[in-house]
């Protein structure tokens, strides 16, 4: 028999999954991480991975079907970064061994990760300007996909450099320690580079493109426009060499792994434009794409299907949702917006048993409406009412654990068992040592009950 795990947090735009049981681990209270490997995955032998983890069969089947394995993979991993460039059947290989992989590591020794001369951050990384927005939007931070890929030193959204935590990108030292942003204080040094922002910000926003959907290969012809080429078709690549370490400055290639010697006769540039590799790094794509000055959506294509989750809506309701996400007033869209959140936060606090956390993910899941959940997590600032309403529902680490509480008491009062404290936690899935705000609520509702001895004929709900 499968046990479900209870209150997982729901995923945030570009979070880890790594991040997500981080969370997890914070809010449900377990004192060691082997546990809360041990809840999410059955077994205590997964360890933390940032980019490409594995076992996630297992983790969504616990989950009982709040996610799938391909919504993990394609949202909530760096896999669409490493796999845009190799064949599908690679492509395939990959993914069973994050699905099912049975050892550590497999997926990256299959990408040839640990041979590869591009290096993986030291340690993981974060945006101070979305660490804040993050804070205000959702009430907590989150380590988002793309401040972690190799390459990437700046937020393009922010338009300044990344800052690095002191939580080791690899967890070789502390295989089980999933480690929350909120961990990390905002007080780090800022962090700045002799680099051209603007060149960095551009490698960063190509490698975003990347985690969604699928890029421009180099072409012949884009070389030939830039006089790189003979009539003959030979190679000018002295011409080449010089005019790529110009535009990146040795210093930028040096830093991210990707220098070329301008007296070499053999680099990845020269194996890659010759073609006698079929597969390079990611990164080094992204450099010659943006040196030739190719247009990254040009020919892109969504990767995988819409993973949209939730309840199925009325045909007449989704074409009012399709007239209101077209059209242009913002006005109108606030104020039908704002009704429709009201409505999916009325109707996820009514849930009582495994009761979901209240956040701009969950309630676009809830709604499950491909547009409006684009325009609801991308244009928040552009609906005002809605904002506001949100940002008051928005639920804390400890006030939904205040909520669990009163939920679990409620349904144990209908089920007519006494609230006692062994089986209050239980129900609500937590454990001691709590939160003090939580400590309190949780005194207040075992108030008064004596304590006898464990009813063991009693059971909790499955989805719990």
């Amino acid at each position: 028999m499968i046990l479900l795990v209870a209150h997982f947090p729901s995923l945030y735009p570009d979070e880890l999954l790594y991040s997500g049981i981080a969370r997890y681990h914070q809010m449900s209270g377990n004192t060691s991480q082997k546990q809360t490997v041990r809840d999410l995955f059955g077994k205590r032998l997964v360890c933390a991975t940032v980019d490409l983890p594995s076992h996630l069969g297992s983790l969504t089947r616990r989950l009982g079907g709040a996610y799938t394995v391909e919504e993990l993979v394609q949202r909530h991993t760096l896999y669409p970064y490493y796999t845009t460039f190799v064949s599908k059947d690679k492509a395939e290989e990959i993914y069973c061994l994050m699905a099912e992989g049975k050892n550590r590591g497999e997926a990256h020794v299959s990408l040839g990760i640990p041979a590869s001369t591009i290096k993986l951050p030291a340690n993981l990384r974060y945006c101070r300007g979305c660490y804040r927005d993050d804070v205000k939007r959702y009430g907590e931070p989150y380590w988002h996909r793309l401040h972690q890929l190799p390459g990437v030193l700046a937020c393009p959204i922010h338009k300044m450099w990344l800052s690095n935590s002191a939580i080791p990108y690899t967890t070789r030292e502390q295989k089980f320690g999933f480690q929350p942003l909120s961990t990390v204080k905002d007080e780090n040094e800022y962090i700045t580079y002799d680099f051209v922002l603007g060149r960095c910000l551009r490698i960063a926003k190509r490698s975003e493109i990347l985690l969604s959907r699928s890029f421009q290969y180099v072409d012949l012809q884009s070389l030939i426009r830039r006089d790189y080429v003979t009539n003959e078709g030979r190679f000018r690549f002295r011409k080449l060499l010089v005019d790529f370490d110009t535009h990146f400055t040795p210093e930028l290639l040096k830093a991210i792994n990707c220098e070329v010697k301008r007296d070499y006769s053999e680099t990845w540039l020269h194996k890659i434009i010759r073609g006698k590799v079929l597969v390079s790094h990611p990164l080094r794509y992204i450099l010659i794409s943006e040196f030739l000055g190719l247009d990254p959506f040009q020919n892109a294509v969504q990767r995988g299907r819409n993973m949209g989750r939730g309840r199925k809506l009325p045909t007449e309701k989704v074409k009012r949702l399709n007239k209101v996400t077209q059209n242009k007033d913002w006005a109108e869209r606030d104020a039908y917006f704002r009704l429709e959140v009201k409505k999916a936060v009325t109707e996820m606090k009514a849930q009582k048993i495994k009761p979901p956390r209240i956040t701009v993910a969950a309630i676009s899941r809830h709604i499950g409406h491909t547009k409006f959940n684009i325009l609801l997590e991308k244009c928040l600032n552009k609906l005002p009412l809605t904002e506001s309403y949100i940002s008051q529902e928005l639920e804390t680490t400890e006030k939904y654990q205040i909520r669990r509480l009163e939920c679990a008491t409620s349904v144990m009062k209908e089920q007519g068992f006494k609230v006692q404290g062994w089986r209050l936690l239980k129900a609500a899935g937590l454990n001691h040592p709590l939160a003090e705000n939580v400590e309190a609520k949780f005194q207040s509702l075992i108030k008064g009950h004596d304590d006898f001895e464990p009813d063991r004929t009693f059971s909790y709900p499955v989805s719990w």
